[in-house]
C-alpha cells in the first residue's frame, strides 16, 4: 500500500488547474487547507473574471481532489470585481 499523496502536494496540482482549465482559467488564486489536521478544508480566494468562472471553481477543485483520493469539503472564497466605468475624459465623442 501506497502513502497517499500529502495534502499540500494535492493543492499544487489543485492551483495548477485552476490556472490551466477552461472552465476557470485563473492565474493568481490562493488554494488552502484551513481547519484542524484531519479536519482540513480546502479554501480558494482570489478574483476571478467573470461569474462563470466563479461557478467552475468548485467543480475543478473536486475534480482534482477526487482524482487523488482527498475528501476535503471545498469553500469557494472568490469574487468577481465589480465591472468600472472607463472615466469621462470630458472629450467630444466621435
Amino acid at each position: 500500500m501506497t502513502d497517499p499523496i500529502p495534502l499540500d502536494h494535492v493543492l499544487v496540482h489543485v492551483h495548477d488547474r485552476l490556472a490551466r482549465d477552461d472552465r476557470v482559467g485563473e492565474l493568481g488564486l490562493d488554494v488552502v487547507a484551513e481547519g484542524d489536521t484531519g479536519v482540513e478544508i480546502v479554501v480558494v480566494r482570489g478574483s476571478v473574471s467573470t461569474d462563470a468562472r466563479k461557478s467552475g471553481v468548485v467543480t475543478v477543485v473536486r475534480e482534482v481532489l477526487d482524482a487523488h483520493d482527498c475528501s476535503r469539503e471545498v469553500r469557494d472564497e472568490t469574487e468577481v470585481p465589480p465591472a468600472v466605468a472607463p472615466p469621462d475624459d470630458g472629450g467630444e465623442a466621435l
